[in-house]
């Protein structure tokens, strides 16, 4: 049976292999951002176009379209909404959020019946323990409830290189 320290070895390995790739990916991704960057910028200079002087027959830009605008951020839209419904994101936090309420009610009636027996506890005290348990308890329900949506989801096929 193989050690910890032959699974740390191949794990290094496979991570010097695939650096220059995670490197590319990455110049590739951020210039993909900067190419959104710049459309979102010569779409509030064309708002800015229209509502001010026509433009000079210098320009070097294209008029763009609204029309193909409107469509393809209503592709977008759809495409988003499509892939937060497949995710049930919505009722995950909901679920994780009544959980995470629970505890914290839970924990002001504890507080109320040591009150009632006469135990000192200072409310803002017990505001910040309750707080912090629901922060970290809604927290840790979303985790587990996107871990399992994980875990039930069929692998991906691997890439080929």
């Amino acid at each position: 049976m193989a050690d910890w320290k032959t699974y740390a070895k191949a794990a290094s390995n496979t991570a010097r292999k695939q650096a220059p790739g995670a490197r590319d990916a990455a110049r590739r991704a951020s210039d993909r951002a900067g190419g959104y960057v710049r459309a979102a910028g010569k779409a509030i200079d064309e708002g800015r176009d229209e509502n001010s002087s026509p433009r000079t027959a210098t320009s070097e830009r294209p008029r763009l379209d609204g029309d193909k605008l409107r469509s393809d951020a209503s592709a977008y839209y759809t495409v988003a909404s499509r892939r937060a419904t497949a995710a049930n994101i919505g009722p995950r936090i909901l679920r994780s959020l009544r959980d995470a309420l629970l505890i914290g009610l839970s924990l002001f009636i504890i507080w109320g019946v040591l009150a009632a027996a006469g135990i000192p506890i200072p409310f803002t005290t017990v505001l910040i323990i309750v707080a912090v348990i629901v922060v970290l308890s809604f927290a840790g329900g979303v985790y587990a409830q996107w871990k399992r949506a994980r875990e039930a989801q069929p692998p991906a096929a691997e890439p080929r290189a």
